[in-house]
């Protein structure tokens, strides 16, 4: 029980200092040595230093790229722990991924997974509300997208399209390609509605000129 409710205290901690991109205090809240960083797919990064950097270009590519993320809390049932405390990624007010700690007795945080099935986020189950209002408020601050920005973005969704294929010709549908798969093809669908938002806000524009 004393380590279910240190792990609770500190991923409020956490969820805290992310939503207010505190990067000080996320610093803190991690072990000094062996600290990892784990994402579904992705090599896994060890360390304080290299942790925070990844944390600071995962915030500026959100900025860049017009998204909102923040973190609410969460219970999940991981590993044999039934109701284990978690956090769920909010991104432009749908769920995105399943944020993991392991905290060691002294209350540093040695481990951050980060899971993005359609298994772990529907087992996932939030112990306070999305926070519409604070969503919508996000959006209301989103800057708009600069043409140059959008074509970034298609550019990238391009780059990574043309690099799942080749992986799957290699390696043939694997779960974690699948699971690539899928989420690519749910950020084409935005940028494709992001793409017709902005033709229409042109034209709208044009119209009134």
């Amino acid at each position: 029980m004393l380590s279910r409710v240190k792990t609770l205290a500190v991923t409020k901690e956490y969820i805290d200092a992310f939503n207010r991109r505190d990067l000080r205090a996320i610093e803190n809240l991690l072990a000094p040595t062996d600290v990892s960083f784990v994402r579904q797919s992705q090599p896994t990064i060890v360390g304080v230093s290299q942790i925070i950097r990844r944390t600071q270009k995962t915030f500026d590519r959100l900025d860049r790229q017009g998204h909102q993320l923040h973190m609410i809390s969460g219970i999940i049932d991981f590993k044999n722990i039934m109701a284990h405390p978690c956090m769920i990624g909010i991104l432009d007010g749908e769920r995105a991924s399943v944020v993991i700690l392991d905290v060691k007795n002294n209350s540093k945080i040695s481990n951050i997974s980060i899971v993005m099935t359609k298994d772990m986020l529907a087992k996932a189950r939030p112990t306070e509300p999305m926070a519409q209002e604070k969503i919508e408020t996000l959006h209301r601050m989103k800057p708009v997208i600069s043409d140059a920005e959008l074509r970034e973005r298609r550019e990238g969704l391009q780059d990574k399209a043309k690099k799942l294929k080749e992986r799957f010709e290699k390696e043939g549908p694997t779960q974690a390609l699948l699971g690539k798969l899928e989420r690519l093809k749910e950020a084409q669908r935005k940028l494709k509605k992001l793409e017709e938002d902005l033709k229409l806000a042109k034209s709208v524009k044009g119209d009134n000129l």
